[in-house]
């Protein structure tokens, strides 16, 4: 993992060097000019020391102590662009699709994942986008508090870490409700009536959304998606988009708010093509720091960021983004909430 801001602050360092050693130069060029005119050592022109021509080596080829450093030596073509002028999206390293952030705060590649997290503070809010990549689908993982299902309430963090999780959000809290269709790893463990909208994870860890619920039998429909081999269903809501473009929400939709202006901490998971993934956390509840994002915002960002399919997970106090360690975000309660599952890779 490497925090872009480190790198950034390598390169001021590294203009600063840079500009040093020119004035040296050109010191030692006035320095032998004088000596030249004089005559050189004893007054002798004939002993006039010559002035050597300095050319100037470009940037890329000068290295100062600090570029042995691999971020250094390795810099992306960013590093060329003239101050002022925006950086260019991020490329991805050979193996993996092209990332959908433009640039990455937080990083993690392995031979099995990448991950690129960009924060950003835009209109009073702070929310972070996840460009999540994965080889195998068994590596889209979810976790159970108390390790079982009906296992109570476990801080998220904790079941990272047991999971052996890089990177972790909260999922749909089926703890706090008793509605739906829950299945997690292949096993049904809830057929229950419900108006939630449900995510539901296919055996190559494909997303898709179930938004229309009525007439709806549940024990049916739990038995069918294991027969399909479905691995993993989440039960909150809405769907945020379908086939690329904003749906439309359904007036009779209950379980939250979606008027334009109800703000609140979001957590929601998009889909970009096969075993990639785009996460959007944003913080709320929080004056001065973070004022939420409306469902509309959220939806229109998982279009923004190509997204095919997408839908909104449980958020208010719950939304939290944990990687390798460290929690990202800042949950609206001041801590981390204990909660029933996660999502994680």
């Amino acid at each position: 993992m490497q925090k872009r801001i480190r790198w950034r602050r390598r390169k001021r360092i590294r203009q600063v060097s840079l500009g040093a050693a020119s004035v040296l130069a050109l010191a030692l060029v006035i320095t032998l000019a004088v000596k030249g005119l004089n005559g050189g050592p004893g007054g002798d022109p004939a002993a006039a020391v010559p002035v050597p021509e300095i050319t100037e080596t470009p940037a890329e080829t000068q290295a100062p102590a600090e570029t042995e450093a691999p971020a250094e030596t390795e810099a992306p073509a960013e590093t060329q662009a003239p101050a002022g002028t925006e950086a260019p999206p991020e490329t991805q390293a050979p193996g993996w699709a092209e990332i959908c952030v433009a640039e990455s705060d937080y990083e993690y590649t392995d031979d099995t994942r990448s991950i690129h997290i960009d924060r950003i503070e835009q209109d009073g809010i702070v929310y972070f986008v996840a460009d999540v990549q994965i080889k195998s689908a068994s590596q889209f993982g979810t976790a159970l508090s108390g390790g079982r299902y009906g296992g109570g309430n476990e801080a998220l963090s904790a079941m990272a870490e047991k999971a052996g999780a890089v990177l972790a959000i909260n999922a749909d809290n089926y703890g706090a409700h008793e509605y739906g269709v829950i299945i997690r790893d292949g096993t049904l463990y809830r057929t229950r009536e419900t108006t939630r909208n449900m995510l539901i994870v296919d055996q190559n860890a494909d997303l898709s959304v179930r938004a229309e619920r009525d007439g709806e039998n549940p024990e049916e429909l739990g038995n069918e998606l294991i027969a399909q081999g479905v691995m993993h269903t989440f039960e909150f809501g809405p769907e945020l988009v379908r086939d690329g473009a904003a749906v439309e929400f359904n007036p009779d939709f209950n379980v939250i708010s979606t008027r334009s202006n109800r703000r609140e901490p979001r957590t929601a998971i998009g889909q970009i093509g096969p075993k990639h993934y785009v996460i959007i956390v944003a913080d709320g509840r929080q004056d001065g720091y973070s004022k939420g994002m409306t469902l509309q915002e959220l939806q229109q960002l998982f279009v923004d960021y190509g997204a095919v399919t997408a839908m909104n997970l449980d958020g208010g106090g719950s939304s939290e983004l944990w990687l390798n360690g460290e929690i990202l975000n800042k949950p609206s309660g001041g801590k981390e909430r204990s909660m029933s599952d996660i999502i994680w890779f």
